[in-house]
């Protein structure tokens, strides 16, 4: 997986963010914990899930600790063959050592880490274990390549955001895209065949599968929040708890007038990505419900039309060629579209 973002655009923002609109009272997003275990009772009170490698438990736990120590996080990497093979191969690629005065020859997981930063090598980390859950599963592996694609594109879009604080970085922006789909990936283990179609059709009118999804199965929204718990996100982190709430919230249909700059942005920035994977790598049919989407999110993040240009082109360099799997998925979504 090659995960090079583009940055430095601060030459396509606005100078600030746009305010909050006038036509709303603020709202407080909150964690409620009650709403999460009736999500996860409408499912038979269990989160069957495709279940993280324990090393990415611990890299969660080790990372973000407050004073992480380096030899035992690169121990944890080192225990799970797969992810320290991703991260070699990864910080090894010229494209990713770009930035660096010359190409650094990697030869050790604590090279890796020393050079590209801890919550970038998380980020990697999460990016590889993701490809390690139910290969096997056709549905699981579609959400899992939208998740990775998302993920990608909100690492992108916040590239240029206008300025302000707290700052978003990439990193975290890209590892909000991957939790954001936990809940699609808990109702794929649980629904594996009828939940496919609800997938489909999300990828074309999002808000109208939210609501198949809520009546006959749960929101994935919320057991989104429970999934990212279970991989290793704490509440009791501001960072981590804005990131819950992010997911929690992100189909409130005026997360515009959500207080918390955070949690508004990461909001935004998560739709826009998906409305631009659906129609930029995977041909889904731009309905009206999605163009209002994508609008709104462009608005509260403030992006201009000329950066809104940019981004999809980088996007559409990166996702010139879709996977088999893919092709399928856009197969369904033409025949599906009105």
């Amino acid at each position: 997986m090659q995960i090079q973002y583009h940055s430095g655009h601060g030459h396509f923002a606005a100078h600030s963010l746009p305010p909050m609109p006038t036509d709303c009272a603020p709202i407080e997003a909150t964690y409620n914990a009650s709403s999460y275990q009736h999500a996860l009772a409408q499912i038979g009170g269990k989160l069957l899930l495709p279940d993280m490698p324990e090393a990415i438990v611990m890299l969660a736990q080790t990372i973000y600790a407050s004073n992480p120590n380096l030899s035992h996080i690169v121990k944890i990497i080192e225990s799970n063959p797969i992810i320290s093979g991703e991260l070699l191969g990864t910080v090894s690629q010229p494209a990713f050592q770009k930035h660096l005065q010359r190409h650094i020859e990697i030869v050790s997981i604590q090279q890796c880490v020393t050079l590209i930063g801890l919550e970038r090598t998380y980020q990697l980390a999460m990016g590889a274990a993701f490809k390690q859950m139910l290969p096997n599963q056709p549905l699981v592996r579609d959400i899992i390549a939208y998740a990775n694609k998302t993920a990608y594109a909100c690492a992108e879009i916040v590239g240029y955001l206008p300025p302000h604080d707290p700052r978003i970085s990439q990193e975290r922006a890209y590892l909000f895209g991957l939790y954001l789909h936990g809940g699609m990936l808990a109702l794929a283990a649980h629904y594996p065949e009828d939940y496919a179609t609800v997938f489909a059709q999300s990828l074309h009118t999002p808000d109208s599968a939210h609501k198949i999804e809520q009546t006959h199965y749960a929101s994935h929204a919320l057991l989104g929040v429970l999934t990212a718990e279970k991989w290793g996100i704490n509440r009791s982190k501001p960072q981590d708890l804005a990131l819950l709430l992010a997911i929690a919230w992100h189909h409130y249909h005026r997360y515009d007038c959500i207080q918390q700059t955070t949690v508004r942005l990461l909001i935004a920035t998560g739709l826009l990505a998906q409305s631009m994977v659906s129609e930029l790598a995977l041909g889904a049919y731009q309905s009206q419900e999605m163009l209002t989407q994508s609008a709104l999110a462009s608005r509260v993040l403030g992006l201009s039309d000329e950066a809104l240009s940019n981004i999809r082109k980088n996007l559409n360099t990166q996702w010139r060629t879709f996977t088999a799997s893919e092709q399928a998925l856009h197969n369904e979504n033409v025949t599906s579209a009105p």
